[in-house]
């Protein structure tokens, strides 16, 4: 990564809001539809710094943000840059991918089920990767 690709915000916090913005939702709102019980649910003080930027959601988080929103998983991992396809070595993004979710599972942040759902948009995530790949190549662009 270059110290202009560090320095470059994180485009997260503007998607994040625009959510809001778009459902009218509260962040009050988003914590009470990410989980079912006060434990499985996201804290105010990470909404607050995901909103602001000050902090990216990990995988566990993401797939709260997820599951309130009624988004696809991979989408939000997508957005708060923990896959990341476009000039990344396959191979490289998808091991990061995996460490992430092992942390989580490991750390109790995130059930096996949602390990499982994760792992599975990854590796349709990966599939479609090659194919854009053996068609570019194929056309030769």
């Amino acid at each position: 990564m270059s110290e202009e690709e560090e320095r470059r915000p994180s485009p997260f916090p503007e998607w994040f809001n625009q959510q809001l913005r778009q459902r009218e939702w509260t962040q009050g709102k988003l914590i009470t539809q990410s989980g079912n019980t006060k434990q499985e649910r996201l804290s105010s003080a990470a909404v607050s710094r995901y909103s602001t930027g000050k902090m990216l959601p990990d995988a566990a988080s993401c797939q709260k943000i997820a599951h309130a929103f009624d988004l696809p998983v991979e989408l939000v991992l997508r957005k708060a840059g923990l896959i990341d396809t476009v000039g990344s070595d396959g191979a490289d993004w998808l091991q990061r991918a995996i460490d992430d979710l092992a942390y989580a599972v490991a750390s109790g942040q995130l059930s096996e089920e949602g390990r499982h759902a994760l792992a599975t948009h990854i590796q349709r995530e990966k599939l479609l990767q090659a194919l854009a790949c053996k068609k570019e190549r194929e056309h030769g662009c």
